[in-house]
């Protein structure tokens, strides 16, 4: 499967081809209605395509736009020969004898240039490779003012943070009538008893209002 590159490459052969192809023949008919012999008017084509192809192939603006208007000129003035436009005289004889030492030179000062040189215009300008700095890591410091403007720990009100939990786990479990008569060895009736008759005090009561009572407010010993 052939690639853009290669697609292009051949595009660019072909129509160079064909256009030397083209061109040569109207510029050797030409050199030929000048008088010139077989051998030497060969020269001139060969002069003005190869400078064309050298301008083509370091692709110079100045050198591409006067290769074209040099091979342009030998073609207008070979189809004019043959159309009867004009005849051969001497401006004629003269604008053509230009042409290949023109080429000539224009085609040894493209070949003289170094590769670096005839292809500056058509290269990007590398990137400097430009590594990105890392910042040193800064340490701050706080000093007396520092320290006296930084936020205090905020104050909870009593009750709340450390010191609920602090009375959470001081507070002790309270007992049930079963607890209590357990604890004496008595039947929960008769800590019924206790309740009615004031002997034991009820610190708090279940959802369901059950006795609750508080261990350290039980009496010293079972009272019947």
């Amino acid at each position: 499967m052939s690639t853009p590159n290669t697609i292009g490459t051949w595009v660019r052969r072909g129509s160079l081809t064909a256009g030397i192809c083209y061109t040569a023949t109207a510029e050797y008919e030409l050199a030929r209605r000048l008088g010139a012999v077989i051998p030497v008017a060969v020269m001139l084509p060969l002069a003005i395509d190869f400078y064309v192809i050298a301008a083509l192939r370091w692709f110079r603006a100045f050198d591409v736009a006067l290769s074209l208007m040099l091979m342009g000129a030998a073609q207008v003035a070979a189809h004019a020969l043959e159309a009867g436009v004009v005849q051969v005289d001497l401006n004629l004889v003269a604008v053509v004898s230009l042409l290949v030492p023109i080429a000539l030179w224009r085609t040894h000062a493209l070949a003289r240039q170094t590769p670096q040189d005839a292809t500056l215009s058509a290269t990007v300008p590398p990137v400097p490779d430009q590594t990105p700095s890392v910042p040193e890591p800064v340490e701050y410091t706080l000093d007396r003012d520092d320290e006296q403007d930084a936020p205090e720990t905020p104050q909870l009100p009593p009750g709340t943070g450390q010191d609920a939990v602090s009375a959470i786990a001081d507070t002790p479990v309270l007992l049930t009538s079963k607890d209590v008569a357990d604890r004496f060895g008595v039947d929960p009736s008769t800590v019924r008893s206790w309740v009615a008759n004031g002997t034991l005090t009820v610190h708090d009561k279940t959802p369901r209002g059950h006795n609750l009572f508080h261990p350290d407010k039980l009496p010293q010993e079972a009272r019947t």
